[in-house]
C-alpha cells in the first residue's frame, strides 16, 4: 500500500516538476529578450553619451582657443607687434590644430583686418566686408569675455553654398584695447575634418534645423532628414536611439543611432534552442531524479534517527555541563562560607582582611560559574554584565549601600570564553578592591570607571581606575610587596598582556592590554 502511495506521488511529482521545468523556460525567454534588449539600448546609450561628451569637449576647447587667441591679440596690440607677426603665430596655431581652418579679426566696422587660412597660403589678403553678417553683429553686441557660437551651417559666400561643401561652427568673442571694443576675433571650426572621426561608428548627427550633417545610414548630407526615427519593429521595440542635446541652451543637435535588432533576434533564437533543449533533457532525467531523491529520503531518516541521538547526547552533556558549573559555583560559596566562618574566630584585623579580600577573589569566580549555568552558550559569558555584578557586589560588600560610589562601564558586545574571563576577573577584583580599599578610604562619595575596547586584533584594552587620593608617592607600581599589585601583574602576564598605570587622570587609573586565551577542549 505504501509503495503504490509513493508511485502516484512521484506521478504527480513528475507532472508538476515538468509544469515547472517548461514554465520557467518560457520565462526565462521572455526575460533574456528583455535584458539583451536593454543591454543594446544601454550600449547605444552610452554611445550616444560619449558622443555628446566629445561634442561638448569641441565646443569647450574651442571656446578656451578663441579666448586664448583673443589675448594674445590683445597683447600685441598692447605691445606695438606688427601686424605681420600677428599674422604669423595665429597662422602657428592653424598648423597645429586640423580642426579649425580660419582665424579672422574684423574690426568694430565690419571689414576684416585679419584673415588666416589653413592651407598652403595661409596669409591671405582677400579681406572682405562682414558687417552685414549675423554672427558678427551678434558677437560685436557680447559683453567682454564672452563668446558667441554659431550653430553649425554650411559655409556661405557671396549668397551661395560654397562648393566642396565646408561646414562649419564659427566662434568669436570681443577684442578690447585700452578699455575699448576695436573689433571681434573668430576662429572657424573644420565641421567636416571634426565629423570624420565617426566614420565607422553607428552615429548620424542632426542640426536644430534637422538637417543631417553626418549619417551611417544613408542619408543625403546637408539635406532634411527623411527617415522616421520613432519607427518600431512588430516586437515594440525602437529602430533608432534618439538623444537631443544642447549647448549653454541654444545650440541644438539631434544625435541618433540604428539599433542591432537583427543581432538580438539571432541571440533570441540561439537562446531559446539551448533553453527548449535544456528542458527536453530535465524532463528525459527527471524520472532518474526522483528515484535517486527517494534513495537519499530513505537514507535521510536514517540520518534523522541518528541525529535525534547526537542532540540527545548533546543535551545531555550540556546539562551535565551546567550541573558541573553549578555545583562548582555552589563548591566556590561553601569555600566563601569556611573562610567567613574561620575568621570570625581570628581577632587580629589584618589576617582577617586576608580571609575576607580571599572571600571577593573565590565570589569573582564563583560569578562566572554562575552565570555560565544560566546562560545558553556554556562557552561564553556576557563580560559586561559579568562586570557589572562584579563590582556592585564589591561596592555593596566594602563601602555598604549607604556610600555613593557610583560605577561607569562601558562593555557592549564583549563575550569571553572561561579560560579568559577567570583571571580577567580575578584582576578587575584586585583593583576595584584597592580602590575601594584606599582610594576612598576616608571619602563617601566616589567613581569608579571600566571600559573594554577592541584594539587591533587579537588585543583588547581595558581602562579601569578611580577618581580617588590616588596612589601614594612610596608606593613603587612595578616593585611592590603587596599581593595584590602582584597578583594584578601576574594576571596580565597570564593573559598575554601588559598593563601600565594612567598618570594622565585624577586618581588611579590602569591601561592594560590583554587576549583571549585559546580554549582547549
Amino acid at each position: 500500500m505504501l509503495e503504490k502511495k509513493l508511485i502516484i506521488a512521484s506521478a504527480l511529482l513528475f507532472l508538476i516538476t515538468c509544469s515547472i521545468i517548461w514554465n520557467l523556460s518560457v520565462q526565462r525567454i521572455n526575460l533574456y529578450e528583455k535584458n539583451i534588449t536593454l543591454v543594446e539600448e544601454i550600449t547605444t546609450e552610452n554611445q550616444l553619451k560619449d558622443t555628446e561628451s566629445r561634442l561638448f569637449e569641441l565646443y569647450n576647447i574651442s571656446k578656451k582657443n578663441v579666448i586664448f587667441l583673443r589675448d594674445l591679440i590683445e597683447l600685441d596690440l598692447k605691445t606695438n607687434t606688427p601686424i605681420a607677426i600677428t599674422q604669423q603665430k595665429l597662422s602657428r596655431f592653424l598648423n597645429i590644430d586640423n580642426n579649425y581652418f580660419q582665424v579672422r579679426l574684423i574690426d568694430r566696422r565690419g571689414m576684416e583686418t585679419i584673415r588666416i587660412e589653413n592651407k598652403s597660403n595661409p596669409v591671405t589678403t582677400n579681406t572682405q566686408y562682414k558687417g552685414d553678417r549675423d554672427y558678427f553683429k551678434k558677437a560685436l553686441a557680447l559683453p567682454k569675455g564672452e563668446v558667441y557660437i554659431s550653430e553649425i551651417e554650411l559655409n556661405v559666400e557671396n549668397q551661395e553654398v560654397e562648393v566642396p561643401h565646408r561646414p562649419t561652427i564659427r566662434f568669436f568673442t570681443p577684442i578690447y584695447f585700452q578699455n575699448e571694443l576695436k573689433g571681434i576675433v573668430g576662429l572657424n571650426l573644420n565641421a567636416t575634418h571634426w565629423l570624420d572621426n565617426f566614420k565607422g561608428q553607428n552615429i548620424s548627427f542632426l542640426n536644430s534645423k534637422n538637417e543631417v550633417f553626418h549619417s551611417s545610414d544613408n542619408e543625403k548630407p546637408y539635406g532634411t532628414l527623411k527617415t522616421d526615427l520613432s519607427k518600431k519593429n512588430s516586437f515594440g521595440h525602437p529602430y533608432y536611439h534618439v538623444r537631443k542635446i544642447n549647448h549653454d541652451g541654444k545650440h541644438l543637435w539631434t544625435l541618433y543611432t540604428k539599433a542591432d535588432l537583427a543581432s538580438i533576434q539571432d541571440q533570441l533564437s540561439a537562446y531559446k534552442k539551448s533553453t527548449y533543449t535544456t528542458s527536453a533533457i530535465l524532463t528525459l532525467g527527471l524520472m532518474i531524479l526522483l528515484g535517486i531523491v527517494y534513495m537519499l529520503y530513505k537514507r535521510n531518516k536514517q540520518v534523522n534517527a541518528l541525529n535525534k541521538i547526537v542532540t540527545q547526547q548533546l543535551n545531555e552533556r550540556d546539562t551535565l555541563l551546567k550541573e558541573i558549573h553549578h555545583r562548582v559555583k555552589n563548591n566556590l560559596q561553601v569555600i566563601t562560607s569556611l573562610l567567613s566562618l574561620q575568621s570570625s574566630f581570628i581577632n587580629d584585623e589584618k589576617i582577617k582582611a586576608l580571609f575576607r579580600y580571599s572571600q571577593y577573589r573565590i565570589n569573582s569566580m564563583a560569578i562566572i560559574h554562575e552565570m555560565l549555568y544560566k546562560s545558553n552558550d556554556l562557552s561564553r559569558i556576557d563580560y559586561g554584565r559579568y562586570v557589572n555584578q562584579l563590582a556592585t557586589t564589591l561596592i555593596a560588600s566594602m563601602k555598604g549601600r549607604n556610600k555613593i560610589i557610583d560605577l561607569k562601564l562601558e562593555a557592549e558586545e564583549l563575550h569571553l570564553n572561561l579560560d579568559t574571563s577567570v583571571p580577567l576577573g580575578l584582576m578587575i577584583n584586585e583593583i576595584i578592591t584597592n580602590s575601594l580599599k584606599y582610594g576612598f578610604k576616608n571619602k563617601d562619595k566616589g567613581l569608579i570607571t571600566i571600559k573594554f575596547e577592541k584594539a587591533q586584533y587579537p588585543n583588547y584594552l581595558l581602562h579601569i581606575g578611580d577618581n580617588g587620593s590616588g596612589f601614594s608617592e612610596t608606593v613603587n607600581f612595578r616593585n611592590t610587596k603587596s599581593l595584590g599589585l602582584k597578583l594584578i601583574h601576574m594576571l596580565s602576564l597570564q593573559l598575554k598582556g601588559n598593563i601600565e598605570k594612567d598618570n594622565s587622570e585624577e586618581g588611579t587609573h590602569y591601561i592594560i592590554t590583554f587576549q583571549e586565551i585559546e580554549q582547549i577542549s
